[in-house]
């Protein structure tokens, strides 16, 4: 609540507490009525008090002390906040550690940017990086230290991706040929249902049907423990089809469940019978790809090579984007260009008939006229 002081020379001051506490005086007084006084500094606390007031002082913290307060506040995940320390410590901190809150700029994030990438960061490392600086800026605007993030919705110029591998069928199966078990089980499974490593080494038996796998727990591999969700936390169903072979699993996983009790067992482990390793069935499968002939191919490859096969034979972009669980359409985009693909359908119904001008006497000369 506000109120007034009487000065010695009979003049009234205005008082009243900001949001954080702090006794202040309301601007333009001294006045010579009381009533004025208390007015201007009833209007001065609703101001200092209401959403999107800041601090003057506050907003001269350095980022560096307001970093150690923003990530003690951060509820994510374990794996993703180890990765985030470490862009945080290498490049966040020596760019902005000194740097107080109100004097960064846009055009300064943007300068960063464009820097990260002339130093040769990647250019998903250099994004996230951005994205981290965003985050903390937008909890000093919830925190009222800030009045606007200037690291939010900026235009940046994002190099086009890395190129992407999408084995053709021939390849594929050239390349499974080279595998024992149980490593050919994990590739099939990887590429006839499009799942991220981590909820394929994490799929249970209880959640698989002749005709659909349903995505529910994932392995993370880091903390060696089963997470309640798959990226974006929203499960889904995938056809599972009939080439894919799993193991006829019982019991449990044997290990532990970040929520909930373990309902069955894994149908695709290792050869000792647990979790498949990620790194042990990278060997495998370089050197798989190695004697097939056919190339580097990354695992995440086989992810790729789903979309691509359900493309070209005429699923929508927006069906596969559910089946591959991805959280935004934009995601998608990435495979619009096989979407333009002629289908087998599509090939199948033009072979049908003869190409205009073919030699029907001499097939696949075309006829000079």
């Amino acid at each position: 609540m506000a109120w007034t002081r009487r000065r010695a020379n009979g003049m009234h001051q205005g008082l009243y507490r900001d949001a954080s506490g702090r006794v202040r005086t309301a601007d333009g007084g001294p006045w010579s009525r009381k009533a004025e006084a208390l007015r201007r500094a009833a209007e001065a606390e609703a101001a200092a008090r209401a959403l999107g007031w800041r601090d003057p002082a506050a907003a001269g913290e350095l980022w560096g002390t307001w970093r150690i307060e923003w990530e003690s506040s951060r509820t994510v995940e374990p794996s993703t906040k180890r990765s985030d320390e470490g862009r945080l410590t290498k490049h966040l901190e020596p760019r902005w550690g000194k740097v107080p809150l109100v004097e960064i700029t846009r055009h300064d994030v943007k300068a960063w940017y464009a820097e990260l990438q002339r130093d040769g960061l990647a250019p998903a490392t250099a994004q996230r990086c951005i994205h981290l600086l965003s985050a903390s800026l937008n909890a000093a605007v919830d925190a009222g230290v800030l009045g606007a993030n200037p690291a939010a919705r900026l235009r940046l110029s994002v190099p086009a991706p890395a190129t992407e591998r999408y084995l053709t069928h021939a390849e594929f199966d050239a390349i499974v040929s080279q595998l024992a078990e149980p490593w050919a089980r994990m590739a099939r499974l990887l590429a006839g249902t499009g799942l991220r490593w981590g909820e394929a080494a994490g799929l249970h038996a209880n959640r698989v049907t002749p005709a659909w796998v349903q995505v529910v727990e994932v392995w993370d591999q880091a903390d060696r423990r089963m997470k309640a969700y798959p990226k974006g936390k929203k499960r889904r169903q995938v056809p599972l089809p009939e080439w894919v072979q799993l193991d006829a699993a019982s019991g449990t996983c044997g290990m532990r469940h970040v929520r909930g009790a373990c309902r069955g067992g894994l149908v695709v482990t290792s050869v000792e019978g647990s979790v498949m390793d990620s790194g042990r069935f990278r060997t495998q499968w370089d050197a798989a790809c190695r004697a097939a002939g056919v190339g580097h191919v990354r695992i995440h490859d086989l992810r790729h090579t789903y979309a691509s096969w359900l493309l070209q034979a005429g699923v929508s972009l927006a069906e596969v984007g559910r089946l591959l669980g991805h959280e935004s359409p934009l995601t998608t985009q990435r495979y619009a260009h096989l979407a333009e693909t002629p289908s087998a359908q599509v090939l199948a119904a033009l072979g049908q008939h003869e190409a205009p001008g073919a030699d029907v006497a001499g097939r696949g000369h075309l006829r000079v006229v």
